[in-house]
This record gives structure tokens, sequence and C-alpha cells, in this order.
């Protein structure tokens, strides 16, 4: 006959389990004690000033008439205070449900109204920008075309103010110093210096 042994490990974890326990829960105890004995301390410091004293003790009294008071009622009309808060609740929720549809509205305004128009701004501002840039290279070739117009102009005018003069010289150099206005000028369609 064999018989079998039931082997548990449960037991020896738990025995493990409950004495690391048992030595955290030492620490928090002693957390817990230290924070309670400082804050029972401070306490007695912060009491020993009278000003003090007197704002925690009148403090306290106008805590303890506003909880009676609350009490009272509550003892006196217990379906009145519910109803009362219920009220009071069903008012917050329709202001905080009004509030949450006027600020829905006003994003819905913004949306529409404010980001249309920055969008058209855009566009027109874009449109600007490039026809700014068309008429600046418009610019650039009248600019050329009036540069070389004006080459054209120097040149043709250079070339028969020197045809005349090669004639006059030609003729005689005792003309031009008696008619000094017959000489070629620096500046196209003049004549003289």
């Amino acid at each position: 006959m064999t018989q079998t042994v039931p082997y548990n490990t449960q037991t020896s974890n738990t025995t493990n389990t409950t004495a690391m326990n048992g030595t955290s829960g030492e620490k928090n105890g002693k957390l817990l004690k230290g924070m309670v004995v400082g804050a029972v301390v401070g306490g007695a410091l912060a009491m020993l000033d009278k000003t003090t004293r007197k704002r925690v003790s009148s403090r306290t009294s106008n805590v303890k008439d506003s909880t009676m008071g609350m009490v009272a009622k509550v003892r006196e009309n217990p379906s009145g205070v519910m109803n009362d808060w219920q009220d009071r609740l069903k008012t917050a929720s329709t202001v905080l449900k009004d509030a949450i549809n006027d600020a829905q509205s006003l994003y819905e305004k913004v949306n529409d109204d404010v980001i249309d128009q920055v969008n058209q701004v855009k566009e027109d501002s874009s449109e600007i920008i490039a026809t700014t840039k068309e008429a600046a290279e418009e610019l650039k070739d009248i600019g050329g075309k009036v540069k070389e117009a004006g080459e054209e102009v120097t040149g043709e005018s250079t070339s028969s103010v020197n045809g005349s003069q090669s004639s006059t010289s030609s003729t005689s150099t005792s003309d031009n110093n008696i008619h000094p206005t017959n000489r070629a000028s620096s500046v196209p369609g003049q004549v003289g210096s």
C-alpha cells in the first residue's frame, strides 16, 4: 500500500510573505505614528500664539454652528433638505449645460467665421504676392526695353553726330573755331558744348 502525502507549497510561501509584510507593516506604522506626532507637535506650537488661538476658536465655532444648523434642518425636514439639494444640483446642471452649449456655439462661430476669414486673408495675400512678383518681372522687362531704347538712341545720335562732325571737319578747321556750337555734345540730341 502506498500512501500519498500532500505537498503544500503555500504554507511556506505564506509564512515568508507574512514575515515580509510584518516588516513593512512595522515601517508603515512607524511612519504613520511619526506623522501624527509631528502634526500634534506642530499644532501645539501654533497654539502658543494668541491670535492663532483666537482664529482657530472662531473658525471652529463657525463650523460647529453651521454643522449644527444643517443637522437641525435635516432632523426637522429631511425630505425638504433632500429636495433642496436636488433642486440645487438640477440648477447647477442646467447652468453647466448652458455654459457647455455657449462654449460649443462660440467654438463653432470661431471655426466658421474667423477661420474662414483667416483662410480668405491667406488666399488674398498669396494672390497679392503673386501679382507683386508678376509686376516686378514686368517692370524688369520694361526697364530692359527702356535701356535698350536708350542704347539705340545714343548709338544712332552718336553716329549721326560723328558723321556731321567728320563732314564739318573736312570742310575747314577754321569753321570750328568760328562756330563752336557745331561741335559734338556729350548729351544725345544736342549739338555744341
